[in-house]
C-alpha cells in the first residue's frame, strides 16, 4: 500500500484523509468497502507520519481477520503520536490494581483481625515487590507487559526502549498501588501516588481540552475571524496552522489551552532552536518527534534553527493566546517575555547592481544555452518562456515573481497614451492574487517592449487554449505559481557564479534593481517608489476615492525616465 495513492485532501482547508480500500475477502453486504480516517492536519509530512501508523494498524487488523499471524507483517516502533502511551497504560494499570485491592479488602469479614491480617499480607507484598524491583528482578512485570501487549495488539516491540519503559512503569504502578492502599488504611485517607510518572499522567489527563476546544480547534476559529476581517491572507493562515500543529504535537494535541504555561513554551522554543532548518524534510529525521529529532541533532552537531525563525514561531503562537484573552478566556499569554531580544534577520533582499546584472544578461540563458536543465552552459538553445521573461518583467515593471507567473494574455494592453500596460489582477476565481489583495496597473518599460515581449504575448493569444502567459508553470502545494521560478533563479544565479550561499539574491533582485533605479535615476522618494512597485499604502488618504494609487498617468513618465545606466542589453536584441 502506497501513501501517495491513499492520502487525499478534503474540505476548504485541505485536511488530509487516509482512504484505503478494504480487502475484497473482507467485504460484507451493506458494509463500506473503503476505510476513511482524517489525519487532522493540512501538512503533508505530518499526515504521512500519522498515516503510516494508522495504515500499519489496519493491515494488522485485516491480517488477523484473514487468519494470518502478526509475524507476517513487519512490527513497527510505537511513536509519541500513537493514541495509547506508556504513561497512560501505567496509570490505567495503577488504578485497576488500587481498585482491586480495595474490593478484596471490602470482601473480607469486617472484624479487625481479618482486616489486619489482610493488610499485613499486602505490606509483605509491597516489601517483596520493592526489593525485587530494586534488585532488577522484573520477570513478573515482563510477563504482565507481554500479556498487555498481546491483549491490546499494542505496537510495542520486546527489547525496545518503549518496552523497557512499560515494564518499569508496570512495576511502579504495582508498588504505588500497594503503597497508597497501605497509607490509606493506616489513616492517610487522602493518600495519593508519589510516583512522578503517575502524577504527571494524571495531571495530563486532567488537562485535556473539552471537545472542540483543542489548540487546533481554537486556531481554526481564530483563523476564520482573521480571514473575515481581512487581517490575514488564507495562505498566511495555512502556514500559521502548520506552526500551531507542531506546537500542539509538542505540548499535547488534546491539551486544554489554560494548562499551557510559560515553561511549556520555553521548552518548545529551546527544542526548536536545537533543530536543523527544515528538519521535517530530512530523511534521517522522518517519523521522529521534535524532542527525538533535537536530541539527534545535538548529538550530530547539526546546524541550528535561526533565532529569527524561533521568534517567528512565537509570533504565530502568541497572537492566538492574545485573541483568546480578548475573547474573555481565563488565561494568560504563555509566550510573554520569551522572545529572543534584539534578533534581526540576516538574509537581505539586495538588488543585483550593474555589474551582476550585466553578468546575468550575458549568461547562457539569455544568449544561448546547451539544453533544458543545463541553462548555465553555453549552447544554441534560446528560451522563450517563463525562464526568460519573468526576470525581465520584474526588472522592467517592478512586479513580483508570483504576479508575473500568473499573468494572462488579456492582462496586457496598450493605453491611449501609447504606453503598454500590464494589469496585475487580484482575481482569486481565476487563480490570480496579489499580496495587497487588490488589482493594480503596471507600465512596461520601453526596453521590455523592444525586446519582443508584446510579440510573445500576441503569439500566446494566437496559440489559443490556456490564456496564461506561462501555462507550463504548476502551482506548489500552497497554490503558488511563483515557487518554481523563484527556486530556478536561485539555482541559476548560483550556477553562473552570481549568487553565493544565503546572500539573499534571487528572482526578486530584479524587482529590487528597479527600486534602486527609481531612487537614483528618477529621484523618487520611498513613498513614490512604493506606489510604483505596488506596495499597499496604509494611510487615511489611501482610503479616499475609488481609484487606486499608481495610475498610468503617473507611472508612464516615471518608467520613461529609468535609463538603466551601465547595463548592456545588446545581447538580448
Amino acid at each position: 500500500m502506497s501513501l501517495a495513492t491513499y492520502l487525499v485532501q478534503r474540505g476548504k482547508r485541505g485536511t488530509w484523509q487516509l482512504r484505503v480500500p478494504i480487502p475484497r475477502a473482507l467485504h460484507a453486504p451493506g458494509k463500506p468497502k473503503e476505510r476513511v480516517m482524517s489525519m487532522g492536519t493540512t501538512d503533508r509530512r505530518i499526515a504521512s507520519d500519522r498515516a503510516l501508523a494508522v495504515l500499519d494498524d489496519w493491515k494488522r487488523e485485516w491480517a488477523t481477520a484473514r487468519g494470518e499471524t502478526f509475524a507476517a507483517l513487519p512490527a513497527r516502533q510505537a511513536s509519541p503520536r500513537d493514541q495509547v502511551t506508556v504513561p497512560a497504560l501505567v496509570l490505567g494499570q495503577h488504578e485497576v490494581l488500587l481498585q482491586r485491592l480495595e474490593e478484596q479488602r471490602r470482601a473480607l469479614p469486617g472484624d479487625d483481625a481479618a482486616q489486619d491480617a489482610e493488610m499485613a499480607k499486602r505490606a509483605a507484598d509491597l516489601r517483596r515487590l520493592t526489593r525485587r524491583h530494586a534488585d532488577g528482578d522484573d520477570a513478573t512485570f515482563r510477563a504482565m507487559a507481554d500479556r498487555m501487549i498481546a491483549a491490546r495488539s499494542l505496537p510495542i516491540v520486546e527489547g525496545s526502549s518503549e518496552y523497557e519503559a512499560l515494564v518499569a512503569g508496570l512495576a511502579e504502578s504495582a508498588i504505588e498501588a500497594l503503597s497508597v492502599h497501605q497509607r490509606r488504611y493506616s489513616g492517610e485517607l487522602n493518600a495519593e501516588p508519589r510516583s512522578a510518572l503517575i502524577r504527571d499522567e494524571r495531571q495530563r489527563q486532567a488537562d485535556k481540552a473539552k471537545p472542540g476546544e483543542t489548540l487546533l480547534d481554537l486556531f481554526d476559529r481564530y483563523a476564520e475571524q482573521r480571514l473575515a476581517e481581512g487581517r490575514k491572507r488564507d495562505d498566511t493562515l495555512k502556514q500559521d496552522r502548520k506552526v500551531i500543529e507542531q506546537f500542539a504535537m509538542f505540548v499535547g494535541a488534546n491539551r486544554a489551552v489554560a494548562s499551557i504555561k510559560p515553561e511549556h513554551v520555553r521548552e518548545y522554543r529551546d527544542t526548536l532552536r536545537q533543530l536543523p532548518p527544515k528538519w521535517r524534510d530530512r530523511a534521517d529525521m522522518r517519523g521522529l518527534s521534535m524532542r527525538e529529532a533535537a536530541a539527534k541533532a545535538r548529538a550530530a552537531d547539526m546546524p541550528r534553527t535561526a533565532l529569527t525563525t524561533v521568534n517567528k514561531h512565537l509570533s504565530t503562537i502568541s497572537p492566538l493566546f492574545a485573541w483568546l484573552i480578548k475573547e474573555r478566556w481565563d488565561l494568560s499569554n504563555p509566550c510573554a517575555g520569551l522572545f529572543h531580544d534584539k534578533v534581526r534577520g540576516k538574509n537581505p533582499r539586495p538588488p543585483l547592481g550593474t555589474d551582476r546584472l550585466n553578468k546575468v544578461l550575458a549568461s547562457p540563458l539569455f544568449t544561448g544555452f546547451e539544453a533544458d536543465g543545463k541553462e548555465h552552459r553555453p549552447g544554441e538553445v534560446r528560451a522563450n518562456n517563463w525562464r526568460y521573461w519573468i526576470p525581465l518583467l520584474c526588472l522592467f515593471t517592478g512586479m513580483r515573481v508570483g504576479e508575473a507567473a500568473q499573468l494572462r494574455t488579456e492582462d496586457v494592453s496598450q493605453h491611449e497614451s501609447g504606453a503598454w500596460i500590464i494589469d496585475i489582477q487580484h482575481a482569486p476565481e481565476k487563480g490570480q492574487t496579489t499580496k495587497a489583495g487588490h488589482s493594480r496597473a503596471s507600465v512596461a518599460h520601453a526596453k521590455l517592449v523592444e525586446l519582443g515581449f508584446i510579440e510573445f504575448v500576441q503569439d500566446r493569444r494566437k496559440a489559443g487554449g490556456d490564456s496564461r502567459l506561462f501555462p507550463e508553470l504548476v502551482a506548489n502545494d500552497r497554490d503558488q505559481l511563483g515557487a518554481e521560478p523563484s527556486a530556478f533563479w536561485r539555482d541559476y544565479l548560483t550556477r553562473i557564479g552570481v549568487k553565493a550561499g544565503a546572500d539573499g539574491l534571487g528572482a526578486h533582485s530584479f524587482r529590487h534593481e528597479l527600486a534602486d533605479r527609481l531612487r537614483v535615476e528618477v529621484g523618487l522618494v520611498d513613498d513614490q517608489i512604493a506606489v510604483a512597485l505596488g506596495h499597499d499604502q496604509k494611510s487615511t488618504t489611501a482610503g479616499y476615492g475609488a481609484v487606486r494609487q499608481g495610475t498610468v498617468r503617473f507611472l508612464a513618465p516615471v518608467m520613461a525616465q529609468v535609463r538603466f545606466d551601465g547595463v548592456d542589453f545588446d545581447r538580448l536584441t
